[in-house]
């Protein structure tokens, strides 16, 4: 059979009321070398009926249903079944931006490289000098594109969204693809990981990859995707940077959240575990070195305090003021 040159995979779970439209989204693209794996959780509402309609009709769809741990499972099911030179993944509540999207990006055989209207650069007519696309996506949650070209200062400090990405397949047999540890950020891992790979060809396209709909997986906190994941290499960024890239209230604001989500048991308990973090191959610290003082800082005021009303919005804004006025008027953030 032709291996074909894109897999798109949809996970889904008593996904009835929106997969129709997702898949419509996929099989009225004009690019047409491409193949859908609906990856499903073993719903028991419509999902089924709808997905064996598809694969029916089209033999580029195929449905695969069976319990599964969650989306990233899922994901990663439909990793090891794909064919295609290129993944990417779709929500089943999630829609290809127009028909035209993927021929913009992608050249294949019999497909027009001279679209004079396209918004997204391209089409690529090679795609060795690159493992990993993205581009941008709209969404209900964001006022207008988001969210442009990233480097990985501003990756750590949001992520990518997975409906503006295509990974080559490649890059799933030198990375294992999403840990099933961290339950809302998995994709956000898997992303900072290929980011710190030299190795990895990553270019932005620009353009609308897609839309989706609100509050998803990565509206959840994952303590443990915080605290092992995004704490460590923002401490090791913070080395490489200094302490004056705290001085905008804005960086200050990112790390009081990134403390108060990641719900370190107070200034010891994470003064220890950053000091286990300098035995590792890139240090998130140096030997011997401590814990920068305005995190420390950070840390003393949020042990204060009841973790309900650190939850508070508001309250939690006026503490992060107050604690940021401390540490600039004491000199911790030169």
């Amino acid at each position: 059979m032709h291996a074909p040159f894109l897999t798109i995979i949809i996970p889904t779970f008593r996904a009835e009321k929106t997969l129709q439209a997702s898949l419509d989204s996929v099989l009225q693209q004009d690019f047409r070398d491409l193949e859908v794996l609906i990856m499903d959780g073993g719903s028991s509402d419509g999902t089924a009926a709808i997905a064996q309609k598809a694969a029916a009709q089209d033999a580029r769809v195929r449905f695969l249903s069976e319990p599964d741990k969650g989306v990233y499972d899922a994901m990663n099911k439909g990793i090891s079944q794909a064919r295609g030179t290129w993944i990417y993944f779709l929500g089943s509540d999630d829609f290809l931006y127009d028909p035209t999207v993927l021929t913009k990006i992608f050249t294949a055989p019999g497909h027009s490289a001279t679209d004079s209207s396209r918004s997204i650069p391209g089409p690529l007519d090679s795609h060795d000098d690159a493992d990993f696309l993205y581009g941008n996506v709209v969404s209900p949650s964001y006022k207008g594109e988001y969210d442009g070209e990233f480097g990985l200062a501003k990756l750590l400090s949001r992520n990518i969204s997975h409906q503006a990405i295509f990974y080559r397949r490649t890059l799933f047999d030198i990375h294992p693809a999403y840990n099933l540890r961290y339950k809302g950020y998995a994709d956000w891992d898997l992303n900072i990981r290929l980011f710190l790979d030299n190795g990895v060809r990553i270019r932005y396209i620009g353009g609308i990859i897609a839309r989706f709909g609100p509050d998803g997986l990565s509206s959840r906190h994952d303590t443990p995707f915080l605290r092992e994941v995004l704490f460590p290499e923002r401490l090791r960024l913070l080395q490489q940077t200094g302490l004056r890239t705290l001085r905008p209230i804005l960086a200050y604001d990112e790390w009081w959240r990134l403390l108060r989500n990641a719900e370190f048991p107070g200034r010891t308990a994470l003064e220890t575990y950053a000091a286990s973090l300098t035995g590792t191959t890139t240090p998130a610290l140096p030997p011997g070195a401590a814990l920068p003082r305005p995190i420390a800082r950070m840390a003393s005021w949020q042990e204060k305090l009841p973790r309900g009303l650190l939850k508070i919005g508001i309250c939690s804004k006026i503490i992060m003021f107050a604690s940021y006025l401390s540490n600039l008027l004491t000199g911790s953030l030169k």
